[in-house]
């Protein structure tokens, strides 16, 4: 198949862009990788991979390559890096539409200069793709106030997995039809088909960004001003936790946890909310630090990318309710403790949402990590939350699945599964109950 598959691939995008084996997927290698330049070589390629039964793994900036189960086949990785021309731009509608293969970071830049924004920052932005962010449904710290990724999508462009090219969704925010139909491809990690295009909206830059950085040595304090933010008045755009492990990485002083806000708006309103976090922070017992326009931007720069890098990670999501997240920070480092482990955690306090990088310690026991990673989904389970491994050695996969206990719909999951993907060719076994 491999030698006849190929041939057909190099027909349709030219020599020298099908190449094998592809990189390895959690440990799976696809015999064949491909690079299709346009939106209509995609369906061809996937056509023809219909054809010849065999399985796709897309691939867009590798930033969230490690999240999902090891593939169950993996014959052929679609990688979809040339696809990353701008479509359609129209700033006065505040819409911009642009292929899959466009890095994010790219596109911000872009509309930076119309002074507008796509108010999304999820970790790795500068090599995630907009293909890529919608399947793995990324988003940051800045979701306390601007929302999810679903609330940015209008609208996109998908081959499905026997070639045919479908379009969900609207350019303009008056003509969004089908809407629901986005979500069913918004963090389905590219199960029922390879994203192509997608339109966002945007929104006008703010005059003013600042950042409140409060120094604890006592989580507790942190933790404190949390509450007293969120039974005030104040908006801040991000509010996020970094325990000491991780403020370590960021080179701040040992034993040192820090929460940081981050402020944007008119100069009015990000001066006045600036002076209220700073002095929520002091009688919290904290120190606090304000920095602005560019300082500020660095400095969530490097809070948003703080457990990116590290080398065959174990990197995990944990998402409970609010009243939840303060507990679950703890017994994420209790955790990680028993099983000779650091850990490295960050939360969106006030959204309840954990990232935990676990990094060998002097003692490290590796066998009782995924004992340890039981017991403290099992923990999130009963405080009604999931824990998600975003990347983990294929060891440790085989004996852990990545998306825990299955919620509620997934026999409508694994139906949409089937209706939209009958041979299982799109990214086999890779989703939640090894759809």
């Amino acid at each position: 198949m491999n030698a006849e598959l190929r041939s057909r691939l190099e027909a349709i995008v030219g020599p020298g862009l099908v190449f094998g084996p592809g990189e390895p997927v959690d440990g799976v290698r696809p015999a064949l990788a491909v690079r299709p330049g346009t939106q209509d070589e995609v369906a061809e390629v996937v056509r023809a991979c219909a054809v010849a039964g065999a399985a796709m793994i897309p691939a867009g900036g590798g930033t969230a390559m490690g999240l999902g189960n090891a593939p169950a086949r993996a014959d052929v990785r679609v990688h979809l890096d040339r696809l990353d021309r701008v479509v359609e731009w129209d700033p006065a509608n505040l819409c911009i539409t642009a292929e899959a293969g466009m890095r994010l970071e790219a596109l911000q830049e872009l509309v930076a200069k119309d002074r507008t924004v796509l108010p999304l920052d999820p970790p790795g932005l500068r090599r995630a793709t907009l293909g890529g962010l919608v399947a793995a449904g990324q988003t940051g710290p800045g979701r306390l106030q601007h929302g999810t990724l679903r609330d940015w999508v209008l609208g996109l462009r998908v081959v499905l997995p026997d070639g045919e090219r479908i379009h969900c969704g609207g350019r303009v925010i008056k003509n969004v039809s089908g809407y629901d139909m986005n979500k069913l491809f918004i963090r389905s990690l590219g199960s029922l088909g390879i994203i192509t295009e997608v339109t966002f909206k945007l929104l006008p830059m703010p005059a003013r960004r600042a950042a409140v950085l409060g120094r604890f040595a006592d989580p507790a304090r942190a933790w404190a001003v949390v509450g007293r933010t969120l039974g005030s008045f104040l908006l801040p755009e991000a509010l996020e936790f970094l325990n000491p492990e991780a403020a370590r990485r960021l080179d701040m002083a040992p034993d040192t946890c820090v929460l940081a806000v981050s402020l944007a708006g008119s100069p009015e309103t990000v001066e006045r909310q600036a002076r209220e976090f700073g002095a929520f922070i002091q009688e919290a017992g904290g120190t606090a630090e304000v920095l602005r326009d560019a300082a500020a931007v660095r400095a969530w720069e490097g809070i948003r990318e703080v457990l990116e890098g590290a080398f065959e990670p174990i990197l995990c999501r944990i998402s409970v309710p609010l009243s939840a997240t303060a507990t679950l920070v703890a017994a994420t480092e209790g955790m990680a403790r028993e099983a000779g482990f650091r850990a490295a955690v960050t939360a969106h306090a006030a959204t309840g949402v954990l990232r935990a990088l676990l990094v060998p310690g002097p003692d490290p026991r590796p066998g009782e990590v995924a004992m340890a990673l039981e017991g403290l989904r099992r923990e999130a389970e009963a405080a009604e939350g999931n824990l998600v491994l975003e990347a983990a050695p294929p060891h440790l996969k085989a004996r852990l699945d990545a998306w825990g206990t299955p919620s509620g719909g997934l026999d409508m999951m694994k139906r949409l599964k089937r209706e939209f993907d009958p041979l299982g060719l799109c990214n086999p076994g890779r989703f939640v109950g090894g759809i």
